[in-house]
């Protein structure tokens, strides 16, 4: 089996080793790698945890509101660990609880106005980060990474419950 030292790939290691000379495409390890690299460069540049601007992320994408069921359901992880997070980002001033008049069980789950600016600056960052990174690439280029891209989304949405 062939190693990173011998394949030039930091990640063709351990298990995941494949033939010396193999080209593998592996599109969705790539792309998610690149998106691990900027949330971890943001994160660390924010202080909260990748999870925790998982949480801020969500909230901001329905409008800064919504409950822990939900964003439990989203984010396709336990209610508990949800909880946590948010009480985190209590914590920190980036969200609050409110109280629901119709049902005093529930709790919505709120942006704060320094959750929403978090959430805005790692927006623009990202277009920014972005712009930078492809640069060098041709427009064509862009293009068909983006229809790849889209085609294996589709191709996701619309595969057999064995991959899902």
């Amino acid at each position: 089996m062939a190693d990173a030292e011998h394949t030039g790939n930091p990640y063709d290691s351990g298990l995941f080793q494949h033939e010396s000379g193999a080209n593998y495409l592996h599109v969705l390890r790539e792309v998610l790698l690149t998106y691990r690299q900027l949330l971890r460069e943001f994160t660390r540049a924010t202080g909260i945890s990748g999870a925790q601007f998982e949480v801020v992320r969500e909230l901001a994408l329905v409008d800064g509101r919504s409950t822990v069921s939900a964003l439990a359901r989203d984010l396709d992880v336990d209610r508990a660990a949800v909880s946590r997070l948010i009480t985190g980002l209590q914590r920190r001033g980036l969200v609050s609880r409110e109280s629901d008049e119709r049902d005093r069980r529930r709790q919505p789950v709120v942006l704060t106005e320094e959750g929403r600016r978090l959430a805005l600056a790692f927006h623009a960052k990202a277009h920014e980060s972005e712009s930078a990174l492809t640069a060098g690439l041709d427009p064509e280029s862009i293009e068909t990474t983006m229809r790849v891209l889209r085609t294996i989304r589709d191709s996701l949405s619309s595969a057999s419950p064995r991959w899902r």
